[in-house]
């Protein structure tokens, strides 16, 4: 039954803000003069659903609240979804949600896909837990919102080269604020993950030394995909922050963010569907043996 209820809360807050980007795409189709508030209306509608299903999982979980990473996807799709209409609301001209909803809507599906089931826990590892996850997840947006300017620097500067006439309603930052966007998101991202992945060893340690979960192998591929994911941001940021005052150098920053979302997909899904040992409970042939030695 709790289940079931789960799902839709799930269902109504993503549709409240499938409603709240079908809203945004319109504005390229037709004019409306209720369909700024229609639009902020859903999001507003979507956020109470979304902060009222993350209380609810808060306070009914018996572990840590908010551990696992079904949780830790949602809490990301919040933060975005946040950010998405305060903007709305303070640049109602900026079309946004445009370009941040469908990536909400893929951290609830991705969340969806994940694992309900808390990471285990000791006093220790709580602290560590909630130190790594927030970096991986502060990582993570960072890498999001270089993706959306990326974008938004692509569609304003396809834009410009057409010689398009700039659309009624419709007010796009500058290039170059754009690409600086990209640019310290890639650079925060950077050194985000290099910090959770630094406290991922020390969270594996003490797993280890507490017997709280399996040991996490260097050849998992939650480790090969983190590994893969710190090694690119900090080698696209370094290379980023050089070229780009040469000439093509800012088109190059954008495309180095969106290989550093498509890295960050494909190794979110590959944690989502691969096997791996991260977080799974000690066996009970490992537990039988570390009774008898």
């Amino acid at each position: 039954m709790l289940d079931f209820i789960s799902r839709i809360s799930i269902v109504c807050f993503a549709a409240s803000y499938a409603v709240a980007f079908a809203c945004e795409v319109s504005r390229l189709l037709f004019r409306s003069g209720i369909r700024g508030a229609v639009m902020v209306g859903f999001t507003i509608a979507g956020l109470i659903a979304h902060t009222a299903f993350l209380a609810w999982r808060a306070t009914s979980e018996s572990t840590v609240p908010l551990s696992s990473p079904f949780d830790w996807y949602l809490i990301g799709a919040w933060l975005l979804a946040a950010s998405s209409l305060a903007l709305t609301v303070t640049k109602p001209r900026l079309p946004i949600g445009l370009f941040i909803m469908p990536f909400v809507l893929s951290m609830i599906g991705i969340a969806a896909l994940s694992s309900r089931e808390a990471f285990p826990q000791s006093l220790a590892t709580q602290i560590w837990g909630v130190i790594h996850g927030s970096f991986i997840l502060a990582a993570s947006l960072a890498v999001v919102v270089g993706a959306i300017t990326s974008v938004m620097w692509l569609f304003q500067a396809g834009r410009l080269a057409r010689k398009q006439v700039p659309m009624r309603g419709f007010r796009m930052p500058s290039l170059e604020r754009l690409s600086h966007m990209s640019l310290y998101a890639m650079e925060f991202a950077a050194w985000t993950a290099l910090a959770g992945f630094v406290s991922g060893i020390v969270l594996n340690v003490l797993n280890k030394q507490q017997d709280l979960s399996e040991t996490v192998p260097w050849n998992d591929p939650v480790v090969l995909r983190m590994s893969m994911l710190v090694c690119w941001l900090t080698i696209a940021a370094m290379t980023a922050r050089i070229i780009k005052r040469r000439p093509g150098g800012v088109r190059l920053v954008v495309w180095f963010s969106l290989v550093s979302f498509a890295i960050l997909t494909g190794s979110i899904l590959w944690g989502v569907f691969g096997e791996t040992r991260h977080g799974v409970q000690p066996s009970s042939s490992h537990s039988q043996n570390e009774v008898a030695l």
